[in-house]
Formats: structure tokens, sequence, C-alpha cells
């Protein structure tokens, strides 16, 4: 053995430092440790298709575009707040251009989409005094409108007045061609 000692240094180096063991080890330490090339492509794979999605649902049209019309909302009723039905409600734009006429459900009510901007509603019934109102309707909002219509006074009293059947004279002279 003295010829084993004497080739073997009489200072050891230290031991290396094993590793800990894994279960010592951190998962995020781990996960920090690992090359980035897979990293970047897992998000350059979804950056992707999340490109290649958005495009096909704006080119399919699924994706709702931004509506430039409103709903005018118009309740007609009397002076003593009851819907009057059938009423004849019609829709004017700022230059009086006619753009609907609407006949009031027996709730009172009309509905109607439109353009945004500025409209005249008139309002008339048989029975009713005739009604104007403006309204202004903004996209994608709901521009509601009550009119209440007086009731029509009523109209001179008619008299019918009988005349007298033609006397003798009154024939004779009719038969002569007078």
């Amino acid at each position: 053995m003295s010829e084993l000692a004497a080739e073997l240094p009489a200072e050891r180096p230290p031991a290396p430092a094993r590793p800990a063991p894994a279960s010592t080890r951190s998962r995020i330490g781990a996960v920090l440790h690992q090359p980035m090339t897979k990293l970047q492509t897992v998000v350059g794979f979804g950056a992707g298709l999340v490109t290649i999605v958005g495009t096909a649902l704006s080119l399919v049209g699924i994706t709702s575009p931004v509506s430039s019309k409103g709903e005018v909302v118009a309740v007609v009723q009397d002076r003593a707040r009851q819907p009057v039905a059938a009423a004849t409600v019609e829709i004017y734009t700022p230059q009086d251009a006619l753009v609907t006429t609407l006949t009031a459900e027996p709730d009172g009510r009309i509905v109607h989409r439109v353009r945004e901007g500025r409209y005249r509603l008139r309002v008339t019934h048989p029975q009713f005094n005739g009604e104007s109102r403006h309204v202004e309707v903004h996209a994608g909002e709901r521009s509601e409108i009550r009119i209440l219509l007086a009731a029509r006074p009523p109209g001179p009293a008619v008299k019918t007045v009988m005349a007298p059947s033609p006397g003798r004279i009154q024939k004779f002279f009719r038969d002569l061609g007078f």
C-alpha cells in the first residue's frame, strides 16, 4: 500500500458539491432556467392564432357594425292620459320630406327605427285636433315622446230646413217652363 500512498497526493481537493435533490428546487426556478425559445414559440403561435381568427370574423361579418340608427317611440294619448288607438303618426325630416306613416297600436304606441338626426312627428285622428312635435334621435338609442291630443270641439249644429212643396200656381208656371 505504500506504493499507492506515494502516488496519492497529500492534500485532497474538496469534493464537488452535490446538487440538491429535485424536491427542494422550486418549479419557478426550473422554468426560469429553461431556454426562452419554447416560450417564444408558444407566444408566437398564440398571437398568430388570434390574428387569423380576428381576420376571419371580420371578413365573415360576425362582428356587429356600429348602428347609425335609433328608435323613435311615440305614445299618443288624450288629455285624460288614455291611449288613442288608430291615430296616424307621420314622421318628417327637417326639410319636410315624409319618412313614413304609421298607425298607433291599441296602447297608443308606435315604434320605428330611423337614422340619427332630427325629425318632426305629426299626429292626426278624426276625433282629436292634430299635433306636431320635434324629436332628436341618436344612434343606438331610444327617443320616446308623449303626444297629448285635445278632443275636437263639436262643430256647429246643422239645421235642416224643409222647403214647402210648391203650390198649384208654381206648378203651372214650372210646367210651362218658367
